[in-house]
């Protein structure tokens, strides 16, 4: 009775193996798949270009296609240190200051450029750029906890939503996830928030990862 029950058993076991092996393969299969996205991404400009003007080219081998991508990539990481270096100065700086206040005004597409710039600040901005610390509190009721961004203590007590509501409020920014750039502006009692002691940057990979990445765990 033993024996028949053991390929009854074996098969859990393999089952629970190819399961692990799935869970080892999908973050690396994921990686290099978008790892291979941006690849194709920022060198594809090369390949259109060498296509109109020197199509003959291409059909030396895949080993010019890659020569000609892996190229267009260091010309890229080399325009960037350009801008780095260039940003340091004067004139770098004003540069960027013109062109940040051009982004600011076009219609339509200045509202992505300034969520995309504030979500920037906030992940890698050792200020935290518009979000100053990061607040717990219960919602949508009591017993469920949640991370927010505070965005403003509302010390002017002439301020008319303070005023009319006769409490002490606070301004928080609720994300949704795993898009951060999306979510709620709520106004808190203070007593109700908890001030939490990890930065933003730190709240903000917790809330992208979807509470998977925790501050014990957070990369580098």
């Amino acid at each position: 009775m033993t024996d028949k029950n053991k390929p009854l058993k074996i098969f859990p076991g393999i089952r629970n193996a190819i399961v692990a092996g799935i869970i080892i393969v999908i973050p690396i299969g994921l990686t290099l798949w978008f790892g291979q996205l941006i690849y194709n991404y920022f060198s594809g400009w090369a390949i259109s270009l060498v296509q109109k003007l020197a199509p003959t080219l291409l059909e030396q081998g895949t080993w010019i296609e890659f020569a000609i991508r892996s190229l267009s990539l260091l010309l890229i990481l080399f325009a960037l240190f350009c801008l780095g270096v260039l940003g340091r100065y004067t004139l770098g700086k004003k540069l960027i200051s013109i062109t940040d206040s051009i982004m600011r005004k076009l219609p339509m597409l200045s509202i992505v450029y300034t969520t995309a710039r504030q979500i920037w600040d906030a992940i890698w901005s050792t200020k935290g750029g518009m979000f100053n610390k990061v607040v717990m509190f219960e919602y949508p009721r009591k017993g469920i906890w949640v991370i927010g961004f505070l965005t403003n203590e509302n010390t002017d007590d002439t301020w008319e939503v303070q005023r009319e509501s006769g409490e002490d409020l606070v301004s928080v920014f609720l994300p949704t996830t795993p898009n951060p750039t999306s979510g709620f502006l709520l106004f808190i009692p203070r007593n109700d928030c908890k001030y939490l002691d990890m930065d933003v940057a730190d709240g903000m990979k917790l809330v992208i990862s979807g509470g998977a990445v925790t501050n014990r765990n957070l990369p580098n």
